[in-house]
């Protein structure tokens, strides 16, 4: 009822929060209601990314998390996810679960069925091999893009690997390979894999071309903020070399990419979303 009507670019329900602010939102909800909310208990998010392999769970069971690159669920040559799968589901007394990361969790698996799902996954090239990726590529995201997005300026899913073999051969070099770094590629800037909220977030602008971002939180709880624009690969790789490479050596302890980036005064932190593009 609150929401903006005359430009549906305004009309979602964060930009009426972020004008008339939270206490008369609030109270608009407990009017309507009729009762009061409980006040908010405290948290911290301390990861927003998935913790890949077997986990205990309930009652005796446990949780398997696959990293899936780019989200994509398929059979190709020597790598059988997609028939390991269905061969899973014929027995899998779980559950199948999709994180938020393009991931996917084979949850809930009897003790007497892990062996026999960890030896079908094996059988299709399918095991888990996230401790093998960098970390950079373990918690990478990607729209699909071109050239099933009719949106898309340029590529995302299918590119990001590439630029990852590039990027994973520079991290190496600076020991970075087991520090996480939160990398999302779009292929235009509706945004669909979270690229505002990567530590570098890279936005398609055309073909080949690609604003990017920088200084989002690890955590999530922080934007980033825009640094270059339209660079193509030879000029993302020249522009985060570098700053790869400070960080590696320069940073404090326990200090993530884009908190450095902030620190150091790369970039501004964006510590409330009207300060986007300040």
């Amino acid at each position: 009822d609150w929401g903006n009507r005359e430009n549906r670019k305004f009309s979602r329900l964060k930009y009426t929060l972020d004008r008339v602010g939270l206490p008369a939102f609030v109270a608009e909800l407990h009017q309507r209601l009729g009762y009061a909310l409980g006040e908010a208990k405290p948290y911290r998010f301390h990861s927003s990314t998935d913790a890949f392999g077997w986990a205990p769970g309930l009652a005796g069971r446990s949780n398997l998390t696959l990293f899936i690159e780019g989200g994509r669920i398929l059979d190709r040559p020597g790598y059988g996810l997609k028939s390991a799968l269905a061969e899973i589901a014929e027995f899998h007394t779980g559950d199948f679960r999709l994180t938020g990361n393009q991931n996917l969790i084979i949850g809930n698996i009897e003790l007497a069925h892990r062996a026999r799902i960890q030896d079908i996954l094996s059988t299709h090239g399918a095991a888990p091999k996230a401790e093998q990726l960098t970390a950079l590529r373990r918690d990478a995201l990607a729209c699909v893009a071109l050239n099933t997005c009719s949106q898309a300026f340029a590529e995302a899913e299918r590119y990001l690997p590439t630029l990852l073999d590039k990027l994973d051969t520079v991290v190496r070099a600076h020991g970075l390979a087991e520090d996480s770094i939160l990398i999302r590629m779009t292929g235009c800037p509706n945004g669909c894999a979270r690229p505002y909220l990567g530590e570098i977030g890279l936005v398609g602008r055309s073909p080949g071309r690609y604003n990017l971002y920088l200084g989002a939180s690890h955590e999530g709880d922080r934007l980033n903020k825009l640094y270059r624009e339209m660079l193509d690969e030879d000029g993302i790789l020249r522009e985060l070399s570098p700053l790869l490479a400070a960080y590696a050596t320069e940073r404090a302890t326990g200090e993530s990419f884009g908190d450095f980036v902030v620190r150091t005064g790369v970039v501004k932190a964006t510590v409330a979303g009207l300060d986007f593009h300040a």
